[in-house]
């Protein structure tokens, strides 16, 4: 969801390239950001002094720039009230988090207090805040603070007696936390951290991973299309297809990091003129077709799993060759029985317009639909039609007639 709003914003001019993990700019764009300073001040509503007007290692710093930088506000101001309200707290984050590197520091006074019970050490630690600093340009965050009302300590000096209760508190340990989209951009990143081959290890590292900081973003959208993940409320979860995905490569060469970081061994040896470019592909042709090779066994095994997946995304029966079953697949749906030449399929989405689920059940039973409203055309028109399907399996538009006004 945020990866669509900030995608938005981009086409609109108002951030730069989204998918980017990158945290540094270089500085041409620091400049430019310094040259709007005021600008932006104002869209935010936020007035701060300026402490660092110049470029620091911490944000620009081109060396640590590969094919993009970390994403901030383009030269355009928008008018806030003219973006939607997701937009508006998605740009507002961007922008505060660009602006923040020319505030004055975050301010605080800790205590920490260190009690001695019979020989046994106990400590307390207290925060006292004094200058909020960049923290002005995040006012949400401190409505959040004000609620969770950090410890307030008493004036105390070393030595100092004071009365202490014990107590035993039980607990359960909690679950590793789900992953959001963000932080397993993060995963792929590190991928290697676990790897036991030290090599392997270093490989990935140097390498940063599964994919580049320009493609990660779009594997998790794949991976989404394709139906083997799916996004709740943020939390990214496996479905049944993934999990079957899973099972079916769990163990092979496929998944193993390892491989992948051979692969990468030898690109670079390519790369720099020590390997074989044809040797590399015919070794993966070779790998290819040993797995093409396994596949009807390592299906085989999985058949109650490949049949409760095909169950769950069955949509109904396939209204042109009569034997297929139409299936989900993502971004449309489309007929089991494409290998045997069946090419039907329906569109979930048609002229900007999410098509219904009832819809797509009058289409398959031959039926003509509600009237659907909201379609738009290319010229950026809006209409309602009725949809239904020609002999050929294509669906038609139906236009509503138009009633006569009275003289």
């Amino acid at each position: 969801m945020v990866l669509e709003i900030v995608q938005g914003l981009y086409e609109k001019k108002l951030v730069t390239y989204p998918r980017t993990d990158c945290h540094f700019i270089t500085e041409n764009e620091f400049a430019y950001v310094k040259q709007n300073l005021t600008a932006y001040q104002q869209s935010l509503g936020i007035s701060f002094s300026v402490k660092y007007p110049a470029a620091r290692k911490a944000y620009v710093d081109s060396s640590k720039v590969q094919e993009h930088y970390a994403i901030i506000p383009t030269k355009q101001v928008p008018q806030l009230e003219r973006l939607t309200e997701k937009e508006r707290d998605v740009y507002r984050e961007i922008l505060a988090t660009t602006l923040a590197m020319f505030a004055p520091d975050y301010e605080y006074e800790e205590t920490k207090v260190i009690i001695d019970v019979r020989g046994l050490s106990f400590y307390k630690t207290g925060k006292v805040e004094k200058n909020r600093g960049w923290k002005v340009l995040f006012p949400q965050e401190k409505q959040q603070k004000q609620k969770e009302q950090p410890a307030q300590l008493p004036a105390m000096k070393q030595g100092d007696a004071c009365m202490v209760d014990v107590f035993i508190k039980e607990g359960k340990t909690q679950p590793p936390k789900p992953f959001t989209e963000g932080n397993l951009i993060q995963v792929m990143k590190h991928a290697g951290k676990d790897v036991e081959d030290e090599e392997a290890k270093h490989i990935l590292k140097q390498k940063e991973g599964i994919g580049t900081e320009a493609t990660r973003a779009s594997i998790i959208e794949t991976l989404k299309h394709q139906q083997y993940i799916e996004i709740k409320k943020n939390v990214v979860y496996v479905t049944s297809k993934g999990k079957t995905l899973c099972q079916a490569v769990d163990g092979t060469l496929l998944a193993s990091p390892e491989m992948t970081a051979k692969w990468e061994t030898y690109l670079a040896k390519i790369g720099r003129k020590e390997g074989s470019q044809d040797k590399f592909v015919a070794n993966i042709k070779k790998f290819v077709t040993y797995l093409l090779e396994q596949a009807p066994n390592q299906v085989a095994t999985l058949n109650g799993e490949i049949n409760q997946v095909s169950e769950q995304s069955y949509v109904g029966d396939c209204p042109m060759c009569q034997t297929g079953k139409l299936q989900d697949k993502g971004k449309f749906y489309g007929c089991s029985g494409y290998q045997e030449g069946c090419t039907f399929s329906l569109p979930k989405t048609m002229l900007t317009k999410k098509l219904p689920q009832t819809a797509v059940q009058s289409l398959l039973n031959g039926k003509r639909t509600n009237l659907i409203k909201g379609f738009k055309s290319k010229k950026g028109k809006k209409f309602d039609a009725y949809l239904t399907l020609d002999l050929e399996g294509k669906i038609t538009f139906e236009f509503p007639k138009r009633t006569a006004r009275k003289q």
